[in-house]
C-alpha cells in the first residue's frame, strides 16, 4: 500500500497530489504542441479546484505561475503570461512577542498597562471615570474566563493588588 507520507512533499498542497503528478507528466511529454495543450488543461483544472482565485485580479497569471513553480520552472512551453519566479526561502520575519509575565493572564497586558498608567495619574474625576471603565473591562474579562461568575469584590481586590494599593473602588 502506498502512503502519502512516503511520497515527496507537495509544492502547493492546495492543488493536491494529482495535479502535481500531472505537472510531472507534462514535463516528460516529448511533443511541444501536446505538452502545451496538456499544460493548458492542467491550468483549467487548477482553476476549477480553486474557484475562490477567480476574484483575485490576474488570476490566470497566478495559475500559470503556480504551474511553473510546480514544474521547477523546467516545463518548456509558451506561457501566455510572463512567469515570476518564487523565492524558496522567502518568509516574513517572526514577530517579537513581549517577554515578561502577566500577574493575572485572564485580564491581559492591556489591563495591566492601563492600571499602571492610572495609578500614576493625579486623583481627580477623570481618573475615577477611567478607573470604572478599567474595572468594568476587568469584570468582563474575568466573566469570559471563568464562565460568567465574576464578582465585584474579586475585581476590586485584583485592582488593589495590581496597583499596589493605590487604586480602590
Amino acid at each position: 500500500m502506498k502512503y502519502n507520507t512516503n511520497e515527496e512533499k507537495l509544492k502547493l498542497p492546495e492543488y493536491g497530489r494529482l495535479i502535481q503528478k500531472m505537472v510531472e507528466h507534462a514535463c516528460t511529454i516529448e511533443d511541444r504542441a501536446k505538452r502545451q495543450e496538456y499544460a493548458q488543461r492542467i491550468v483549467r483544472i487548477m482553476a476549477q479546484l480553486n474557484p475562490q482565485l477567480k476574484n483575485i485580479p490576474n488570476f490566470t497569471h497566478k495559475l500559470w505561475d503556480h504551474l511553473a513553480y510546480m514544474a521547477n520552472y523546467e516545463l518548456d512551453i509558451d506561457y501566455p503570461v510572463e512567469i515570476c519566479k518564487r523565492e524558496e526561502g522567502s518568509r516574513p520575519q517572526k514577530l517579537s512577542y513581549p517577554q515578561g509575565s502577566i500577574r493575572y493572564r485572564h485580564y491581559g497586558r492591556l489591563i495591566e498597562n492601563a492600571i499602571k498608567k492610572l495609578s500614576e495619574e493625579p486623583d481627580d474625576e477623570q481618573r475615577e471615570s477611567r478607573l470604572l471603565l478599567v474595572a468594568n473591562r476587568m469584570k468582563r474579562n474575568l466573566a469570559a474566563w471563568k464562565g460568567g461568575s465574576a464578582t465585584d469584590n474579586k475585581v476590586a481586590r485584583d485592582l488593589e493588588i495590581y496597583s499596589d494599593g493605590k487604586l480602590t473602588l
